[in-house]
């Protein structure tokens, strides 16, 4: 799904969003803070300017409830969010009881999304964080209150336009997969 992903995120990107990072690599324009080590003369990727400096601008999530959910969610709380915000044509694959495959089509693409739906918020962090690690750099995610959601993997500017774009990052934890941790990006929902 890698090369899949950035031309499905591309048609979510407004004008003026910024699209994937520019070769400046500067990420004000994907909604993004950062100090110096997230700036450079490429695109951050693979793992590269994650770290205290990057996180998501007060605007990203402005007018969205930030207060942490400890309801008990299933996946429908992830497509309607979505939906809420401009993204359409999904389809739903049960795996298991505790596992949906949330399949988004846009312009001829589909893009997965694999939802565990666990028992604890604490359980969910800890699935995200160990199912992004076994993908690699490049696997993100979010989570929130008792959903873990692993996303297709993708360069960090192009996640950054999509969290942007939808507000992901304002309905769960936006966390990212460096070179061999994740790192959450903060700025946007939070649990403790």
């Amino acid at each position: 799904m890698r090369s899949i992903f950035p031309l499905w995120l591309a048609t979510f990107v407004l004008a003026g969003c910024g699209g994937s990072v520019q070769a400046s690599g500067d990420l004000s324009s994907a909604g993004v803070r950062a100090d110096g080590s997230a700036r450079g003369s490429g695109p951050v990727s693979n793992g590269e300017g994650l770290g205290a400096g990057l996180r998501l601008a007060p605007e990203v999530c402005k007018d969205e409830p930030l207060k942490p959910d400890v309801s008990r969610l299933d996946e429908e709380s992830f497509v309607a969010f979505l939906r809420a915000h401009g993204v359409e044509g999904f389809r739903r694959v049960r795996a298991r009881s505790d596992l949906v495959y949330v399949d988004v089509g846009q312009g001829g693409k589909t893009v997965r999304f694999r939802i565990a739906i666990l028992k604890s918020p604490e359980e969910a962090g800890h699935e995200l964080h160990e199912a992004m690690l076994e993908h690699g750099p490049g696997s993100w995610g979010v989570h929130r209150s008792n959903l873990a959601v692993l996303a297709p993997s993708a360069p960090l500017g192009d996640v950054l336009s999509f969290v942007n774009e939808t507000k992901l990052a304002c309905w769960g934890v936006l966390t990212y997969t460096g070179l061999d941790d994740t790192f959450v990006v903060p700025g946007g929902y939070t649990e403790l």
